[in-house]
């Protein structure tokens, strides 16, 4: 405004030009006010969805909270759980519904839990919002959603015209081309520009592509360059020289996935071409983390809790990392609020939400033994606590599933994780084989017979083996490894 009033003050600009230009400052003016109204507007809506949302999740965590509170007195009125097993046995029909009641309990307060940790999970991403507003939002032209964040964790790019869909499309397409249901003038095809798509191991095609877009200035192809580079991989000679360069020049373009390579570049440092300097690795890495990558907010995380010991830092970043889908990261905020660290309340609940592979992936099944471990530690003890103690019951025990994750943790985890992880074992192990699962008569002389599905139930005969199955094991049984 101020060099507006200077350049009607000017009394060497003629008349007819100031005439001129006022009309052209009132249009300026005009233009001013309507984006500052669009953005008003944009505020606005933001406004009224945060606040319907917050009204919807206040109205279900209040419908929780009475429905809660209604069972627990219903609840209080009635025997034991331990007293019905007592007097009528694991299976007699008085005890599965006892145990039903505790699980429709127990199934209400987990998601009570959720909802409560989806408010905090929002609450953490419109603070991030607010200091690091969105740069590099676009809308993906196969479903016109909106991705928030897009780098390579986020779409799937096509090498031919440099276009991209989000992985949720993608994975519809895979699916749909699996299944054989693309014609064949599409099959093979680029959804967008309908070329050919490259085969992977067309390392020559793809290389040469790549570099027409990186020499067209895109900064996401100088990041695909660089690492190419960087690990000698995609016909291209390991040259980490001129992979670095490739990432400073993404870099310099903001864009997500080079800056995440130039901090790990620097943090790692290469003998003449680039010395290790942990100030640039947090910048490039901080830089990369507010534009929302979600492996450079996890990196970050851990140099929180690592260097500097900040709960509140760490929380943060790997909250975003979690809620942006690294699943690493889930694991590690499931293991936090398992064993209770960085600030948060023990939640056996959220720990086993966190470490789920259904939430993020099959890498757990694949054998994430920090995910496995969570897994067998938080199913045990949820049940442990709501059932008061009594972890038997066919139909509702832990027992074969807790089993099937320690296992794999024991297998590939770290010497620290295997050796709770056998513990885990020894124990549940050593309870349930000292008796049968059915008929609960004590063995002698080793003489049980184990469950070949998940081996977590000893039996003295077939009988009380099929009759435990039609009990309830069925539920509980789940095919070993």
């Amino acid at each position: 405004m101020a060099s507006i009033r200077l350049l009607l003050m000017d009394p060497h600009i003629p008349s007819t030009a100031m005439g001129a230009g006022k009309a052209s400052i009132r249009l300026l003016l005009m233009d001013l006010h309507i984006s500052s109204s669009t953005m008003a507007d944009e505020k606005e809506q933001q406004l009224r969805e945060k606040i319907a949302f917050t009204t919807v999740a206040d109205e279900k965590e209040q419908q929780l909270r009475e429905k809660i509170a209604s069972q627990k007195t219903h609840m209080a009125n009635l025997p034991t759980l331990q007293s019905i097993v007592d007097e009528t046995g694991f299976t007699s029909p008085e005890t599965k519904a006892r145990a039903q009641l505790i699980k429709e309990l127990s199934d209400n307060e987990e998601q009570l839990e959720l909802l409560l940790e989806y408010k905090r999970v929002a609450a953490v991403i419109r603070l991030q919002d607010e200091l690091h507003p969105p740069q590099n939002s676009e809308d993906c032209p196969i479903c016109l959603e909106t991705i928030k964040h897009v780098n390579s964790t986020t779409i799937i790019r096509f090498f031919c015209c440099g276009g991209w869909i989000c992985k949720q499309c993608s994975n519809e397409r895979n699916a749909k081309r699996k299944a054989g249901g693309f014609d064949e003038m599409y099959r093979n095809k680029c959804p967008l520009c309908r070329e050919k798509m490259i085969r992977g191991d067309n390392h020559e095609k793809a290389k040469f592509m790549a570099l027409e877009h990186s020499n067209k200035g895109r900064a996401w192809a100088k990041s695909q360059i660089g690492s190419a580079y960087m690990g000698g991989m995609s016909g291209l000679p390991l040259d980490r020289e001129k992979g670095v360069q490739f990432f400073k020049e993404a870099a310099d373009q903001r864009d997500p996935d080079g800056l995440l390579e130039l901090a790990v570049a620097y943090n790692i440092g290469y003998t003449g071409v680039l010395e290790r300097d942990e100030s640039k690795y947090l910048y490039y890495l901080g830089e990369a983390a507010d534009l929302g990558h979600p492996r450079a907010q996890r990196l970050l995380a851990l140099t929180h809790d690592d260097e500097c010991n900040c709960e509140k830092g760490y929380l943060h970043y790997i909250t975003l990392a979690a809620s942006n889908g690294d699943y690493k990261a889930g694991v590690s905020l499931g293991h936090s609020y398992i064993f209770a660290q960085h600030g948060l309340t023990k939640s056996y609940t959220l720990g086993k939400h966190y470490s789920d592979p259904e939430k993020y992936s099959t890498e757990a099944e694949e054998g994430n033994p920090r995910a496995a471990f969570n897994l067998s530690i938080s199913l045990y003890h949820l049940v442990d606590e709501r059932f008061e103690g009594i972890i038997e019951i066919p139909g509702y025990s832990p027992i074969p599933k807790s089993l099937f994750w320690a296992r794999i943790a024991m297998k590939k985890g770290s010497t620290e994780t295997a050796g709770i992880a056998t513990n885990l074992i020894s124990i549940l192990e050593n309870d349930a084989k000292s008796h049968c699962a059915n008929c609960r008569k004590e063995a002698e002389n080793s003489s049980l017979k184990r469950c070949v599905r998940c081996l977590g139930a000893w039996y003295c005969g077939k009988e009380c083996q099929v009759q435990h199955w039609k009990n309830g094991h069925k539920f509980d049984c789940i095919t070993s490894k």
